[in-house]
């Protein structure tokens, strides 16, 4: 009797050992340098570690995001544009590698712009790019080389989609490529580039959203946004998987935090911390039902830390 009293005293205290190290594991998370995609994690991120639930910030590029979830060193991944990642998404649901949690956001768009003025001249689609190619001198700008928009944008003018066959393309971080294109716009110059809603640059820019043609329909398109976790995550982190489920956001409340930090250059814990102490209502519906680590209700932790 002894023994066995031992014997279960020894089981429980490795269970709750096992527990208690796989608690303290971080959740970990792809941000590409996207200053939507930064601030929504840091957000996510702020509010898990107020739950005692560790975090961590994977500064990676797409591509590698997602062969992270493959290799096992990346669980969460806040900005999944669909349909622009199909081909990089869509196989890792289908092997049960990841799963498309929910869409967090459901008023995406993407496209290539012009400045306004442009757009009055009479560049109002991708088929009249090709109309004043000298005017843009057959170039366009672009997000960085492996982003899902750099990739598609690759394939349209490698299949001479709109005659944009013999156009380039520069792919650059957001910032440097809305600082060339700014600076174009204001001097008067023509210039086309990648660009999206929500970002900074519909509350700040002057443009016109390009219409699509056919072929385009990878790379231009309304769109949606997906939080995506690892396969397990429901099982494995029950909790954190519910709460990152239920995040939703509206894409003013993404432009005005893209504006803040990539444009205002606020420092991205405070325009996270700012914006959790000012919409504690939303945070609430997104913790509906999430405990913190120590099982108490989640939004207590939250009204004693904002």
């Amino acid at each position: 009797m002894k023994y066995l009293t031992t014997c279960l005293a020894c089981i429980m205290a490795v269970f709750i050992v096992g527990a208690s190290a796989h608690a303290a594991e971080k959740t970990r998370f792809a941000t590409p340098p996207w200053p939507g995609v930064e601030v929504k994690t840091e957000i996510t991120s702020q509010i898990l570690e107020t739950l005692d639930y560790p975090t961590e910030q994977l500064q990676i590029g797409l591509s590698i995001a997602y062969s992270g979830f493959s290799s096992g060193e990346v669980d969460a991944f806040l900005g999944a544009w669909m349909p622009q990642q199909t081909a990089m998404l869509e196989p890792l649901v289908e092997k049960g590698v990841v799963e498309k949690a929910a869409v967090n956001l459901d008023t995406a768009v993407i496209s290539l712009c012009v400045p306004k003025f442009v757009g009055d001249e009479g560049v109002k689609s991708f088929a009249d790019l090709d109309k004043y190619a000298d005017k843009f001198g057959h170039h366009m700008y672009n997000i960085e080389a492996g982003s899902a928009m750099h990739t598609n944008m690759e394939e349209i003018i490698k299949n001479d989609v709109a005659g944009l066959g013999d156009w380039t393309q520069t792919g650059v971080t957001t910032p440097a490529m809305l600082k060339e294109v700014t600076g174009k716009a204001d001097r008067g110059e023509w210039v086309v580039f990648g660009c999206w809603k929500p970002h900074w640059m519909n509350l700040m820019m002057d443009m016109t959203y390009l219409t699509p043609v056919p072929g385009t329909e990878k790379f231009a398109s309304n769109s949606k946004v997906y939080t995506v976790v690892r396969g397990d995550m429901k099982d494995t982190d029950p909790d954190i998987y519910r709460f990152l489920k239920q995040i939703k956001v509206t894409s003013q409340a993404q432009s005005e935090w893209i504006r803040d930090y990539g444009q205002k250059e606020i420092p991205v814990d405070k325009v996270a911390k700012d914006w959790i102490s000012a919409n504690k209502d939303t945070v609430a519906q997104w913790l509906d039902g999430v405990k913190a680590a120590d099982g108490t209700p989640a939004m207590e932790k939250i009204n004693e830390a904002y």
